[in-house]
């Protein structure tokens, strides 16, 4: 069974690689109008948002295991923590507004296109955002990034 800190290091893929894909999707769907493919894109950023939480969840119990490890850079940890918490607060937000959105444009109600783009622009923001703390969050431990950025 993996501890805290693997379960962390799993899970923190999903909203990154998960928001990718739904940027993909939703780009799509605003390119063809469809609403179905739209709803899909909501729908997935709504399983995203819900996946996120554990991944934050399980971050105080990972440092507390990683503190002290050889290779460690603790001085790294408070900044990922500190942009991990901004950006799950985002992605929530934003995984709300598709679930409001998800009730509202229920059944045969179109989405407009307007909505889709909103949802897209505020994706790829919190996309950006997610892959920053996955960059914070990789200063931890590997030596490497340090040396390159």
């Amino acid at each position: 069974m993996p501890n805290s800190a693997h379960l962390h290091l799993i899970l923190n893929h999903f909203p990154m690689i998960g928001l990718m894909m739904v940027v993909l999707v939703l780009i799509y769907a605003v390119i063809i109008n469809n609403d179905k493919i739209k709803k899909l894109g909501m729908f997935l950023l709504v399983l995203i948002g819900l996946i996120t939480i554990p991944v934050f969840m399980t971050g105080d119990k990972a440092a507390s295991i990683v503190k002290g490890n050889d290779g460690v850079m603790e001085e790294n940890i408070e900044p990922h923590e500190d942009f991990a918490k901004i950006s799950m607060i985002a992605m929530e937000v934003t995984a709300g507004i598709s679930l409001i959105a998800l009730v509202l444009f229920r059944k045969e109600k179109a989405v407009p296109v307007w909505f889709g783009l909103v949802l897209l622009l505020l994706i790829i923001g919190v996309n950006l955002m997610m892959v920053y703390t996955g960059h914070l969050g990789g200063r931890i431990s590997h030596d490497t990034i340090m040396k390159h950025f």
